[in-house]
């Protein structure tokens, strides 16, 4: 997968207004750091930062955070034409996002990373109309926003990136050979579905079906964790394969993992397309091994 580099413009407003709260400020853009690095991902920061360094550095307890500032990469400022705030939508009139959006502009960027504590600059988006042109910038706010962002961008462009997106993003989540080869070849109807709907699909096991079929989840049974998965997905369901099925057709859902034949007991229903998948115990994992048609079952 083409993990391109993306870089996030921090949006340093409330870290410069907030006077009270500076160590927190600079806690919260450690953390956008730590995650972003993980990625490879670069988090940048005005050159020109309006901090009273003197002043914050004789505090002990932000000093020692403001020495990370250094390892965030610098965004030239000198010479950058200042567009108008009536250029911006919706509409601010604030210097540092005023700066910010003529960077974006400046250099073809269109992420912004804010403080989950800003309080002006709260729009998940917005537009730059210049030149007859209108460019759109992302606002992530806080860390949960960006989290969930990471998760679902870079946007997969086909199944095999939706699958290895879904393995690095969630540890308790395999593929077997079996499910690219099923899935490949009804491609056409999973991109119909939405690639990032799939995704949101594996995110579910991984934080809700995972755990249940570990046992560590308290306070469901079957049919209560059916509907929980069916309200979490938007309406899509998985259930466990019948007895009576499992007993006739087992056999078409077995998959080799680790050179033992395991057998497919849960499946996940989309459309005409079925995903059937396991939880492996010894790998403590769930594994997908089939992902295409609906295989036979009982009562057919």
């Amino acid at each position: 997968m083409d993990y391109y580099n993306m870089d996030f413009y921090l949006n340093e407003n409330n870290l410069i207004i907030d006077k009270e709260n500076v160590a927190e400020n600079l806690k919260e853009i450690k953390q956008f750091y730590d995650l972003l690095k993980v990625k490879n991902y670069k988090l940048c920061i005005k050159d020109n930062l309006d901090l009273d360094y003197k002043n914050l550095n004789a505090d002990k307890s932000i000093s020692t955070l403001l020495v990370f500032l250094k390892y965030l990469d610098p965004i030239e400022t000198y010479g950058v034409n200042t567009i108008d705030c009536d250029e911006v939508d919706p509409f601010i009139d604030n210097y540092y996002f005023i700066e910010l959006m003529s960077l974006c502009h400046k250099y073809d960027n269109n992420i912004i990373l804010s403080s989950a504590n800003e309080h002006e600059i709260v729009n998940s988006e917005y537009k730059v109309n210049i030149n007859k042109r209108t460019e759109i910038v992302k606002n992530i706010i806080g860390k949960s926003k960006l989290e969930e962002y990471l998760i679902f961008n870079p946007a997969p462009k086909n199944i095999n990136e939706v699958f290895k997106k879904a393995e690095l993003e969630f540890p308790h989540i395999k593929f077997t050979d079996r499910a690219y080869k099923t899935a490949n070849s009804r491609e056409d109807i999973y991109k119909q579905y939405g690639f990032m709907k799939l995704l949101n699909i594996f995110r579910v096991l991984e934080t809700l079906v995972y755990p249940f079929l570990k046992g560590k989840l308290q306070g469901f049974f079957e049919d209560s964790i059916e509907e929980e998965f069916k309200k979490q997905t938007n309406g899509i369901e998985f259930s466990h394969e019948s007895d009576s099925t499992m007993n006739k057709y087992g056999k078409k859902r077995e998959v080799t993992i680790n050179g033992k034949k395991i057998k497919m007991s849960y499946h996940i229903k989309l459309g005409d397309n079925r995903m059937y998948f396991i939880y492996h115990k010894e790998d403590d994992c769930i594994y997908i091994g089939h992902s295409g048609e609906h295989l036979q079952i009982a009562d057919q």
